[in-house]
């Protein structure tokens, strides 16, 4: 075959090898832009994102107590200014196999979807779970994010599977035995202050009282 009958396919080639680069690129940028891309071992947090005064929930997503208490430390925190909350996983042996595949399933919402998918996962898990390691009766339903994305996640993504287990492993490490547990922190000088049970708002805001003295 001559040069110039070559030329053609050469063009095409050409052509195509130009369309697969653009379109490599394209698919990199929606992975990279997309909220999958969020890391899950990223606190999302409930209440001001820069609100000084840090309150922690040990929690496991089979506990009964856990299951009543949350609600109203949510409504709590949303009645407060200066006041966040954040989540910590500790899914007890006791409720086996269910609490850290609702853990998984929970931290799966956060990496996709961010702070709301991730608290509203929360809440959808404690509507639904039959409690004490029974598990969930139904599929969680949240806004943009499939029921079939976030169970693959769940069972397969090996960053969530490890976030859990390191927040698991950092409870056992800092002596936490029971859920809830809760901790009042000070997210200016460091110090905090922990107790083990549902707390009411009251010994919360005096936890803080106690919290700031210290910083004077």
């Amino acid at each position: 075959m001559s040069l110039g009958e070559s030329m053609p396919k050469r063009r095409l080639n050409l052509t195509l090898f130009v369309f697969m680069v653009i379109a490599g690129l394209g698919a990199w940028w929606q992975l990279a832009t997309n909220s999958n891309a969020r890391s899950p071992d990223q606190t999302w947090y409930f209440g001001q994102s820069d609100a000084r005064w840090v309150i922690t929930e040990y929690a496991d997503l089979e506990c009964p107590y856990c299951r009543a208490y949350t609600p109203q430390l949510k409504r709590w925190v949303s009645d407060q200014e200066n006041v966040k909350l954040a989540w910590h996983h500790f899914p007890l042996e006791t409720h086996g196999a269910a609490a850290l595949s609702e853990a998984r399933v929970v931290q799966c919402a956060g990496s996709i979807g961010g702070a709301s998918a991730f608290w509203q996962a929360i809440d959808q898990v404690f509507l639904r779970t039959r409690s004490n390691g029974q598990g969930l009766t139904d599929q969680l339903e949240l806004p943009d994010i499939s029921a079939e994305d976030l169970s693959h996640c769940a069972k397969t993504n090996p960053d969530v599977h490890a976030a859990v287990d390191r927040q698991l492993a950092l409870a056992r490490s800092r002596g936490i035995a029971a859920t809830p547990t809760i901790e009042v922190a000070d997210s200016l000088t460091g110090l905090s202050i922990r107790l083990e049970g549902p707390v009411e708002g009251d010994t919360l805001l005096s936890v803080i009282d106690a919290l700031a003295a210290q910083a004077i």
